[in-house]
């Protein structure tokens, strides 16, 4: 009696299957290069016969909802490797980790938030080239710390356990609030975390919204930008309006002056390669790449200005966080390559 055959799925001959097998590493190495996500081997190096990437630390992997999901920095990536004519690898590190790299000139940029300068500082392993610009035109933003005029809050040290509300997720006045906040003796653990500690309810889209929740909820207290605030009427406001007044809240602080952050380069760096990217930070980039700076919510980018002007800054961060800096007699090595991730 003839054996029905059985379904199945098609089977592909046993040198086809060696061959798919062999060639799927390499095929997922470069997709994952073509969408910017970076492994730990550079695929096309590994028996060095092509030059190293040029590597970019950074400390966040941010995504740009406009841009189809993209990771913020994907569009300035390419710009800048297509301007330097090299390969450019953006790598998500921790700053412990960035110092360390830029030490051993692994690595040769880093893109700093400010808080995560603040702790790798003072270091001899890097040093400052440009300062991101906000929509200010500015390298740096001031913090005010309002509460309602009625509020019975008279100064930050009576904020405690009291509603904070804070400005959007990422925006550096935010952490400057908790570090003056501890300052003021209040320990993080008594800063409200809002609903389920996540901070769902408290941070805002802008300084409008943060004065607006902190004069319907009076006991609370909450951090604005002080460009937002300037631009406010002395009275008259309305928040229905959406047009508030500077009388409609009580400033009863101010945060230290708090910068954007930090475009930083090795000390290893050969003075070629960075001139190249100076002049593609401060002339090519704001005149042919302004798509490419807004996604990442900067217009451009300046020279480092004087560090002892955000001293005090990084002064409430360290005493917040602590340091990341080891002592001058302690010694580092990268012992085993760091995990990385796409920009």
């Amino acid at each position: 009696m003839p054996v029905e055959p059985r379904p199945a799925g098609i089977v592909a001959p046993a040198h086809l299957r060696l061959g798919l097998a062999r060639a799927l590493p390499w095929a997922l190495a470069i997709l994952g290069g073509c969408t910017g996500i970076k492994t730990i081997v550079d695929p096309l190096n590994v028996l060095g016969g092509a030059k190293p990437p040029i590597r970019v630390g950074v400390t966040t992997l941010d995504l740009a909802p406009p841009l189809l999901m993209l990771p913020k920095r994907e569009l300035f990536n390419l710009a800048m490797a297509d301007y330097l004519k090299e390969q450019v690898h953006f790598e998500l590190l921790t700053p412990r980790q960035i110092r360390v790299h830029l030490g051993t000139g692994r690595m040769a940029f880093a893109m700093l938030r400010p808080v995560d300068y603040a702790r790798m500082t003072p270091t001899d392993t890097c040093e400052v080239l440009a300062m991101p610009l906000n929509l200010e035109g500015q390298p740096y933003r001031q913090g005010l710390i309002v509460t309602a005029p009625k509020s019975a809050i008279t100064r930050l040290g009576d904020a405690r356990s009291v509603r904070v509300h804070f400005m959007p997720d990422g925006n550096p006045l935010n952490t400057a609030l908790i570090g003056a906040m501890v300052q003021a003796g209040i320990p993080k653990e008594r800063i409200d975390k809002g609903i389920l500690g996540l901070g769902l309810d408290t941070h805002h889209i802008s300084s409008l919204e943060v004065a607006k929740s902190v004069v319907l909820e009076e006991k609370a207290v909450g951090v604005i930008d002080q460009a937002d605030y300037d631009k406010w009427p002395k009275t008259g406001g309305s928040f229905v309006l959406l047009a508030p007044s500077q009388d409609q809240v009580r400033v009863i602080g101010k945060t230290p002056r708090t910068p954007e952050g930090y475009f930083v380069v090795s000390t290893k760096v050969p003075s070629e390669l960075k001139k190249q990217l100076e002049e593609f930070l401060f002339t090519v980039a704001p005149k042919h790449h302004k798509l490419a700076l807004a996604s990442m919510d900067v217009t451009g980018y300046s020279r480092p200005s004087d560090q002892q002007s955000y001293e005090d800054y990084h002064r409430l961060i360290r005493g917040m966080y602590g340091s990341d800096t080891p002592p001058p007699s302690s010694s580092e090595t990268p012992a085993s390559q760091p995990a990385k991730a796409g920009s």
